[in-house]
Protein backbone atom coordinates (compact mmCIF):
# COMPACT_ATOMS: atom_id res chain seq x y z
CA UNK A 1 0.00 0.00 0.00
CA UNK A 2 1.38 3.42 -0.98
CA UNK A 3 2.25 5.66 1.96
CA UNK A 4 0.76 9.17 2.17
CA UNK A 5 4.19 10.56 1.24
CA UNK A 6 7.66 9.24 0.45
CA UNK A 7 10.41 9.66 3.01
CA UNK A 8 13.95 8.80 1.97
CA UNK A 9 16.73 8.52 4.53
CA UNK A 10 20.42 8.92 3.78
CA UNK A 11 23.06 6.74 5.40
CA UNK A 12 24.34 9.69 7.41
CA UNK A 13 23.18 9.70 11.04
CA UNK A 14 21.62 12.97 12.08
CA UNK A 15 22.47 14.54 15.41
CA UNK A 16 19.52 14.26 17.73
CA UNK A 17 18.26 17.61 18.99
CA UNK A 18 15.01 19.44 19.64
CA UNK A 19 13.26 20.22 16.33
CA UNK A 20 13.19 23.77 15.03
CA UNK A 21 9.75 23.21 13.50
CA UNK A 22 7.07 20.60 14.06
CA UNK A 23 3.88 20.65 11.98
CA UNK A 24 1.16 18.08 12.63
CA UNK A 25 -1.95 17.57 10.51
CA UNK A 26 -2.08 21.20 9.40
CA UNK A 27 -5.09 22.25 7.31
CA UNK A 28 -5.76 25.73 6.01
CA UNK A 29 -8.38 27.37 3.78
CA UNK A 30 -8.92 30.99 2.78
CA UNK A 31 -12.55 30.09 2.05
CA UNK A 32 -14.57 27.46 3.86
CA UNK A 33 -14.04 24.04 2.31
CA UNK A 34 -11.42 25.22 -0.24
CA UNK A 35 -8.36 23.70 1.34
CA UNK A 36 -4.95 25.12 0.48
CA UNK A 37 -3.10 22.88 2.94
CA UNK A 38 -4.36 19.35 3.53
CA UNK A 39 -2.95 17.53 6.55
CA UNK A 40 0.68 18.72 6.30
CA UNK A 41 3.16 16.98 8.61
CA UNK A 42 6.77 18.17 8.96
CA UNK A 43 9.56 17.86 11.49
CA UNK A 44 12.62 20.02 10.80
CA UNK A 45 15.62 19.58 13.10
CA UNK A 46 17.48 22.42 14.73
CA UNK A 47 20.28 23.58 12.47
CA UNK A 48 18.56 22.18 9.39
CA UNK A 49 18.76 23.92 6.01
CA UNK A 50 15.57 22.75 4.30
CA UNK A 51 13.92 23.54 0.98
CA UNK A 52 10.24 23.39 0.13
CA UNK A 53 9.42 22.85 -3.54
CA UNK A 54 6.26 22.35 -5.56
CA UNK A 55 4.22 23.75 -8.43
CA UNK A 56 2.47 27.12 -8.24
CA UNK A 57 -0.60 26.88 -6.02
CA UNK A 58 0.78 23.97 -4.00
CA UNK A 59 0.57 25.94 -0.73
CA UNK A 60 4.26 26.79 -0.24
CA UNK A 61 3.79 30.49 0.50
CA UNK A 62 0.73 29.80 2.64
CA UNK A 63 2.74 27.35 4.75
CA UNK A 64 5.58 29.84 5.10
CA UNK A 65 3.22 32.63 6.17
CA UNK A 66 1.63 30.37 8.78
CA UNK A 67 5.06 29.52 10.19
CA UNK A 68 5.85 33.24 10.28
CA UNK A 69 2.70 33.85 12.34
CA UNK A 70 1.03 35.90 9.61
CA UNK A 71 -1.90 33.56 8.95
CA UNK A 72 -4.06 32.06 11.70
CA UNK A 73 -5.02 28.41 11.37
CA UNK A 74 -7.76 26.48 13.11
CA UNK A 75 -6.87 22.85 12.43
CA UNK A 76 -3.59 21.17 13.27
CA UNK A 77 -0.59 21.90 15.46
CA UNK A 78 2.57 23.97 14.90
CA UNK A 79 5.54 24.20 17.24
CA UNK A 80 8.36 26.65 16.56
CA UNK A 81 11.57 26.21 18.56
CA UNK A 82 9.59 24.12 21.02
CA UNK A 83 6.84 26.74 21.49
CA UNK A 84 3.27 26.14 20.29
CA UNK A 85 2.09 28.63 17.70
CA UNK A 86 -1.44 29.91 18.17
CA UNK A 87 -2.24 32.97 16.09
CA UNK A 88 0.45 35.65 16.26
CA UNK A 89 3.63 34.55 18.06
CA UNK A 90 4.37 36.04 21.44
CA UNK A 91 6.94 38.87 21.23
CA UNK A 92 9.69 36.71 22.74
CA UNK A 93 9.13 34.04 20.10
CA UNK A 94 8.65 36.54 17.27
CA UNK A 95 12.13 37.92 17.89
CA UNK A 96 13.59 34.45 17.25
CA UNK A 97 11.96 34.06 13.82
CA UNK A 98 13.32 35.95 10.83
CA UNK A 99 11.02 36.13 7.80
CA UNK A 100 12.13 37.20 4.31
CA UNK A 101 9.10 37.50 2.00
CA UNK A 102 9.37 37.08 -1.76
CA UNK A 103 9.32 40.86 -2.26
CA UNK A 104 11.88 41.21 0.59
CA UNK A 105 9.80 43.67 2.67
CA UNK A 106 12.37 46.46 2.48
CA UNK A 107 11.39 50.12 2.81
CA UNK A 108 12.47 51.48 -0.55
CA UNK A 109 12.70 55.09 0.59
CA UNK A 110 15.11 54.29 3.43
CA UNK A 111 18.82 53.63 3.10
CA UNK A 112 20.39 50.19 3.29
CA UNK A 113 21.64 50.98 6.81
CA UNK A 114 18.24 52.21 7.98
CA UNK A 115 16.59 49.04 6.67
CA UNK A 116 19.09 46.85 8.50
CA UNK A 117 18.50 48.80 11.72
CA UNK A 118 14.80 47.95 11.50
CA UNK A 119 15.81 44.41 12.41
CA UNK A 120 16.69 45.62 15.90
CA UNK A 121 13.36 47.32 16.65
CA UNK A 122 12.07 44.44 18.77
CA UNK A 123 14.95 44.98 21.21
CA UNK A 124 14.01 48.59 21.88
CA UNK A 125 10.98 50.44 23.15
CA UNK A 126 10.16 54.11 23.11
CA UNK A 127 9.82 57.01 20.77
CA UNK A 128 13.51 57.37 19.92
CA UNK A 129 13.76 54.15 17.89
CA UNK A 130 10.28 54.75 16.49
CA UNK A 131 11.65 57.97 15.03
CA UNK A 132 14.80 56.30 13.76
CA UNK A 133 17.21 57.17 16.58
CA UNK A 134 19.11 53.95 17.33
CA UNK A 135 21.81 53.32 19.94
CA UNK A 136 25.35 53.65 18.66
CA UNK A 137 26.02 49.96 19.37
CA UNK A 138 23.19 48.95 17.05
CA UNK A 139 24.43 51.26 14.29
CA UNK A 140 27.93 49.79 14.58
CA UNK A 141 26.53 46.29 14.46
CA UNK A 142 24.38 47.07 11.40
CA UNK A 143 27.41 48.53 9.64
CA UNK A 144 29.45 45.44 10.50
CA UNK A 145 26.78 43.24 8.89
CA UNK A 146 26.73 45.39 5.76
CA UNK A 147 30.52 45.23 5.59
CA UNK A 148 30.43 41.45 5.96
CA UNK A 149 28.00 41.35 3.03
CA UNK A 150 30.18 43.67 0.91
CA UNK A 151 27.67 46.52 1.19
CA UNK A 152 29.54 48.98 3.38
CA UNK A 153 29.95 51.39 0.48
CA UNK A 154 26.19 51.24 -0.17
CA UNK A 155 25.09 51.76 3.44
CA UNK A 156 23.74 55.27 2.87
CA UNK A 157 22.19 54.55 -0.52
CA UNK A 158 18.41 54.44 -0.82
CA UNK A 159 17.17 50.89 -1.35
CA UNK A 160 15.38 51.75 -4.59
CA UNK A 161 18.78 52.62 -6.09
CA UNK A 162 20.28 49.20 -5.29
CA UNK A 163 20.51 46.25 -7.66
CA UNK A 164 18.44 43.11 -7.08
CA UNK A 165 21.38 41.23 -5.57
CA UNK A 166 22.21 44.14 -3.30
CA UNK A 167 18.62 44.32 -2.05
CA UNK A 168 18.73 40.60 -1.31
CA UNK A 169 21.83 41.11 0.81
CA UNK A 170 20.23 44.04 2.66
CA UNK A 171 17.27 41.76 3.49
CA UNK A 172 19.69 39.11 4.78
CA UNK A 173 21.51 41.69 6.93
CA UNK A 174 18.22 43.00 8.34
CA UNK A 175 17.20 39.43 9.26
CA UNK A 176 20.55 38.67 10.92
CA UNK A 177 20.27 41.97 12.81
CA UNK A 178 17.19 40.50 14.47
CA UNK A 179 19.27 37.67 16.06
CA UNK A 180 16.87 34.93 14.94
CA UNK A 181 17.21 31.22 15.59
CA UNK A 182 14.94 30.30 12.66
CA UNK A 183 14.91 31.98 9.22
CA UNK A 184 11.98 31.57 6.83
CA UNK A 185 12.66 32.73 3.26
CA UNK A 186 9.85 32.68 0.70
CA UNK A 187 11.35 32.49 -2.82
CA UNK A 188 13.49 35.49 -1.99
CA UNK A 189 15.95 34.73 -4.84
CA UNK A 190 13.28 34.06 -7.47
CA UNK A 191 13.91 37.38 -9.24
CA UNK A 192 17.63 36.67 -9.71
CA UNK A 193 19.27 34.70 -12.49
CA UNK A 194 20.73 31.32 -11.51
CA UNK A 195 24.38 32.41 -11.02
CA UNK A 196 23.39 35.40 -8.87
CA UNK A 197 20.89 33.31 -6.89
CA UNK A 198 23.64 30.77 -6.24
CA UNK A 199 25.92 33.54 -4.95
CA UNK A 200 23.25 34.79 -2.54
CA UNK A 201 22.42 31.28 -1.30
CA UNK A 202 26.11 30.45 -0.82
CA UNK A 203 26.38 33.54 1.36
CA UNK A 204 23.28 32.65 3.37
CA UNK A 205 24.50 29.07 3.76
CA UNK A 206 27.85 30.20 5.16
CA UNK A 207 26.37 32.76 7.54
CA UNK A 208 23.72 30.49 9.03
CA UNK A 209 26.18 27.61 9.42
CA UNK A 210 28.53 29.90 11.33
CA UNK A 211 25.67 30.87 13.65
CA UNK A 212 23.99 27.45 13.94
CA UNK A 213 20.64 28.76 12.66
CA UNK A 214 17.76 26.79 11.17
CA UNK A 215 16.53 27.77 7.70
CA UNK A 216 13.49 26.92 5.58
CA UNK A 217 13.49 28.17 1.98
CA UNK A 218 10.88 28.07 -0.74
CA UNK A 219 12.83 27.36 -3.94
CA UNK A 220 12.05 26.49 -7.56
CA UNK A 221 15.47 25.49 -8.92
CA UNK A 222 16.48 21.89 -8.22
CA UNK A 223 20.14 22.73 -8.87
CA UNK A 224 20.10 25.23 -5.99
CA UNK A 225 18.32 22.76 -3.72
CA UNK A 226 20.89 20.04 -4.42
CA UNK A 227 23.86 22.37 -3.97
CA UNK A 228 22.90 24.28 -0.84
CA UNK A 229 20.21 22.50 1.21
CA UNK A 230 20.26 19.45 3.45
CA UNK A 231 16.74 18.24 2.93
CA UNK A 232 13.83 18.82 0.57
CA UNK A 233 10.05 18.58 0.86
CA UNK A 234 7.70 18.70 -2.13
CA UNK A 235 4.13 19.94 -1.80
CA UNK A 236 1.42 19.23 -4.37
CA UNK A 237 -2.19 20.32 -3.95
CA UNK A 238 -1.52 21.17 -0.32
CA UNK A 239 -0.06 17.78 0.62
CA UNK A 240 3.48 16.60 1.33
CA UNK A 241 4.09 14.08 -1.46
CA UNK A 242 7.86 13.69 -1.08
CA UNK A 243 10.57 14.21 1.53
CA UNK A 244 14.23 13.26 1.32
CA UNK A 245 17.82 14.39 1.80
CA UNK A 246 18.42 16.91 -0.97
CA UNK A 247 21.09 14.86 -2.84
CA UNK A 248 18.60 11.98 -3.20
CA UNK A 249 16.20 14.07 -5.28
CA UNK A 250 17.47 13.40 -8.80
CA UNK A 251 16.22 15.06 -11.97
CA UNK A 252 14.30 11.95 -13.17
CA UNK A 253 12.63 11.57 -9.79
CA UNK A 254 11.85 15.28 -9.57
CA UNK A 255 10.29 15.23 -13.03
CA UNK A 256 8.22 12.17 -12.19
CA UNK A 257 6.90 13.81 -9.02
CA UNK A 258 6.13 17.15 -10.65
CA UNK A 259 4.53 15.73 -13.79
CA UNK A 260 2.79 12.72 -12.28
CA UNK A 261 -0.89 12.86 -11.49
CA UNK A 262 -0.62 10.46 -8.57
CA UNK A 263 1.64 9.84 -5.63
CA UNK A 264 4.73 7.80 -6.46
CA UNK A 265 5.06 4.34 -4.98
CA UNK A 266 8.19 3.42 -3.02
CA UNK A 267 9.07 0.84 -5.71
CA UNK A 268 9.17 3.49 -8.44
CA UNK A 269 11.16 5.79 -6.18
CA UNK A 270 13.84 3.18 -5.56
CA UNK A 271 14.06 2.43 -9.30
CA UNK A 272 14.49 6.12 -10.20
CA UNK A 273 17.25 6.54 -7.63
CA UNK A 274 19.43 3.82 -9.25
Amino acid sequence: MTQPWITLRSEETLTLSAPAVVVKDLWFAYREGEWILRGVDLQIPAGGFWAIMGPSGAGKTTLMRILAGLLPFSRGQVLLLGHPLRGKPEPALRRLIGYIPQQLGLVRGLTALENVLLGSLARHDGWRTALGFFPRAEIERAMALLEMLDLADRAHEKVFRLSGGERQRVAIARTLMQDPQLILADEFVSDLDLPRAAQVLALVHRLVRERGLSVILNLHELQLVQEFTDHVVILKEGRVVFESPAPDLTWPLFREIMEGEHEISSEITQELRR
